[in-house]
């Protein structure tokens, strides 16, 4: 049986949090080992993965210098999108807004309210 490993780096710009974990994971650059087994098909040679661990680096002050925990890579790299578009829906929130722009959403703001206080609908609305 012949096994090899691969290392792959993930960077998350914010925390995040996977399956079995009470506490989110802090943003950060995690190391992911994933053990493959050798696995000989009639007419193929392939390698199949058995075990993937997130590797989590301790604090100087902590007593363990290294943590490993399980993880799915499909899990991890579902966490990795999503930080991604975190990320866009921030810079997203970070745009300029022109002036006339935020005139007009302080109008809108203005008449909904002024509509929806005469409006019989107004208690479904809220």
């Amino acid at each position: 049986m012949s096994v090899r490993t691969i290392s792959n780096v993930y960077r998350f710009k914010h925390p995040f949090n996977l399956t079995g974990r009470t506490r989110n994971l802090p943003a950060g650059t995690y190391c992911v080992e994933t053990y493959e087994e050798l696995a000989e098909g009639d007419s193929f040679v392939t390698y199949q993965p058995v075990l993937s661990l997130l590797h989590i680096n301790g604090t100087p002050t902590s007593d363990a210098a290294r943590l490993s925990i399980l993880v799915s890579l499909e899990e991890l790299d579902l966490a990795l999108v999503m930080d991604e578009i975190a990320e866009e829906e921030l810079a997203l929130l970070d745009a300029d807004i022109s002036e006339q722009e935020l005139h007009l959403v302080g109008e809108i703001h203005r008449a909904s309210r002024v509509s929806s206080a005469r409006s019989p609908f107004a208690m479904v609305a809220r």
